[in-house]
């Protein structure tokens, strides 16, 4: 099997890199089939956040365009985004999905539909971050086989079908290229990977608020590895060369961020801690798997809750462990270990297995102590470990060549990212077993952490730290015996294991808050085919603003959103990762309209729109009728009717 130099050399060529990448492009349509035969009219997973992020994507390539066609005007509107009428930045209420808007600005410029850009972004997610993992992998070991099979790992890991109507969580592709590049540089000197590095590290940036967040800590800790285990500290110019191009991505991202510093002095409050355990990991997140996953789902159903089906894998686990365990056999060193010294590794060997042990919620009962509370056995751990460092040569010379392979940074930096994905505490099995977590640190001093809710999402992190280590234990593999049998028998493993077909389409929940609504269609409408209704409001003066009836309630909202990009007047409708105080209460006062017709109609003209679309048929047991009276009532003048669809002008 072709290593180091020759894989190099072989695998170099833009042919390689063409067979690599349709091998995951049809990898991408055959285990997310049967999108594939509806790409311009089905959506993967729900109604829902698809939707969300359908009209965030049309939004965004629609401003571009008109920027690119001269109209500067529209940049100043970039993130006054039409919902939330009349509040300001409703773009900002949400990741902005700017990198995904570039990569389909084409497309929309050619067709103006959202959902087809939407899926073909969709796919794409999965062949840009097989390529990746390919690119980073195969610098990093020299072997393409096994930087195949890494590439397979990140891009169809489990973790991602439970991330499946996230495009943005979905959108993790250029971590992978961050590390190529810097890897490159490092290894080159050259100006033009750390160029790369850098714009793929911005992408990332553009690409997810949270991966922002979570990502960027993860990358300078790769990069004070590799400045460490080179010796370039001292390097004054390669130093400065990656702290500028540092500087360049904090200055580049900026502009991107102080939108979101305004909406937090507008009023939008930080996460609370209650809200960022609910969507924590559990422990035991790590032994549930999605319910989507053909092979394991409600198989490994352990603690099954929101944001909580981190399961890696049994494949991808195995091939990272035997990675780990490889690079601590070639690293340890050869001289015999004295008595004290064994005596203190079984210690730190067993007393770890206890803090496993602790962690799932299980009491380790000796016939002389009880063990249950997680930070003695840390401290105990650490204190052994301490005390086998310092009496101990071998076992520094050991743990110090262990740490300076890629395995061992690798292995530290997923760890990172699963100890981060508990959140502020840790549970296990819903039982608070930690009082504070290494993620509480983050949240209380590094600013940005406060402002997400789901810390579980580090478990895109982990899937990155666990496929980069599965291409290190593929080279292990590939050593042995029918090693390249075996390589092949798990690549088939990983597919098999990420399987989710056939792949849910265009799930319509009708789990409403509000009472007294009826079920939608189980489709939206493109083009020409949008509903008549939308096609007038169209026609509206610029200054028209619009109330959907019924209102507040999100299966509505996201479709009054996603029909918006037909005319892109202002709504006082929305559905975003936040809402301001007065949609809330607006809300409360229109579901009342009938109980409480003179509140619900000041609250209405208080909100300042001059029409209101009332869908008729979106309520249940003939009252979309009597809202309609309840418009004319008090003065509004009904301009037009399509069907069960009726558009009034307010007075």
């Amino acid at each position: 099997m072709p290593t180091d130099s020759a894989a190099r050399t072989q695998g170099g060529g833009a042919s390689v890199l063409a067979r690599v990448t349709l091998g995951y492009a049809a990898l991408a349509v055959a285990l997310t089939w049967p999108l594939a035969r509806g790409l311009a009219r089905d959506l993967p997973g729900d109604l829902g956040d698809p939707l969300l992020n359908c009209w965030i994507l049309a939004w965004d390539a629609d401003h571009l365009l008109r920027a690119l066609s001269g109209h500067l005007s529209a940049l100043a509107e970039y993130w006054n985004a039409n919902i939330y009428y009349p509040h300001p930045l409703a773009l900002a209420y949400s990741d902005h999905l700017t990198m995904q808007a570039v990569q389909i600005l084409p497309v929309w410029a050619l067709t103006h539909n959202p959902v087809l850009c939407y899926n073909l972004l969709f796919l794409s997610t999965f062949v840009l971050s097989g390529l990746g993992m390919f690119l980073f992998t195969r610098e990093l070991t020299g072997n393409r086989y096994a930087a195949f099979l890494a590439g397979l790992a990140y891009a169809f890991a489990p973790y991602r079908i439970g991330s499946i109507p996230h495009l943005q969580v979905l959108s993790s592709a250029w971590m992978p290229f961050a590390f190529f590049g810097f890897r490159r540089f490092f290894d080159t000197r050259r100006t033009r990977p750390l160029v790369g590095a850098s714009g793929a590290w911005l992408a990332q940036n553009l690409s997810c608020s949270y991966y922002l967040i979570f990502f960027s800590p993860v990358l300078g800790f790769y990069l004070a590895w590799e400045l460490t285990t080179r010796r370039l500290w001292r390097d004054a110019r390669t130093a400065a060369r990656v702290a500028v191009a540092a500087a360049a991505v904090v200055l580049a991202t900026l502009p991107f961020v102080l939108p979101y510093v305004k909406l937090r002095h507008l009023g939008f409050t930080a996460r609370s801690l209650g809200e960022t355990d609910h969507f924590s990991a559990d422990v035991y997140a790590y032994l549930t798997a999605d319910p989507n996953l053909r092979l394991w789902g409600g198989v490994i159903d352990a603690w099954p809750k929101a944001e909580n089906a981190l399961f890696p894998g049994l494949t991808i686990f195995a091939l990272a462990a035997i990675a780990i365990i490889a690079a601590w056999r070639q690293a340890r060193a050869r001289h015999v270990a004295g008595r004290v010294e064994t005596a203190l590794g079984w210690g730190v060997a067993a007393a770890s297995v206890v803090l496993v042990a602790i962690l799932f919620g299980w009491t380790v009962r000796l016939p002389f102590l009880k063990i249950t509370n997680l930070d003695r056995v840390l401290w105990f751990v650490g204190g052994l470990s301490v005390a086998l460092m310092a009496v101990s040569a071998r076992a520094r010379a050991t743990v110090r060549a262990w740490k300076s392979s890629p395995a061992g940074i690798l292995a530290l930096l997923t760890l990172f990212a699963v100890v981060m994905s508990f959140g502020p505490h840790i549970y296990s099995r819903g039982k608070l077993i930690e009082e504070t977590n290494l993620y509480a640190v983050f949240y209380r001093f590094v600013p940005g952490f406060d402002g997400l809710r789901v810390p579980a999402r580090f478990g895109m992190i982990v899937a990155l730290g666990l496929a980069s280590l599965v291409a290190c234990g593929a080279v292990a593999i590939g050593r042995l015996r029918h090693g390249r049998r075996m390589l092949i028998l798990a690549a088939l493993l990983v597919i098999v294991e990420s399987a989710a077909v056939p792949l849910p389409l265009n799930g319509n929940s009708t789990d409403y808050k509000q009472s007294g609504l009826a079920r939608l269609p189980d489709f939206v409408t493109t083009g020409n085919d949008v509903p008549p209704v939308y096609r007038f409001v169209a026609t509206l003066p610029s200054s028209a603003s619009l109330v959907e009836l019924p209102f507040g309630e999100v299966a509505f909202e996201v479709r009054y959103m996603f029909y918006s990009t037909a005319h892109w007047h202002r709504l006082a409708n929305g559905y975003s990762g936040g809402a301001p105080d007065e949609y809330g209460l607006l809300a409360e006062s229109l579901k009342d309209a009938l109980r409480r017709p003179e509140p619900a109609w000041r609250a209405l003209v208080a909100s300042g729109v001059t029409h209101a679309i009332v869908h008729e048929a979106g309520y249940a047991d003939g009252r979309g009728g009597q809202v309609s009276n309840w418009l004319r009532a008090h003065g509004a003048r009904e301009i037009a009717s399509f069907g069960d669809d009726r558009v009034f002008a307010l007075p």
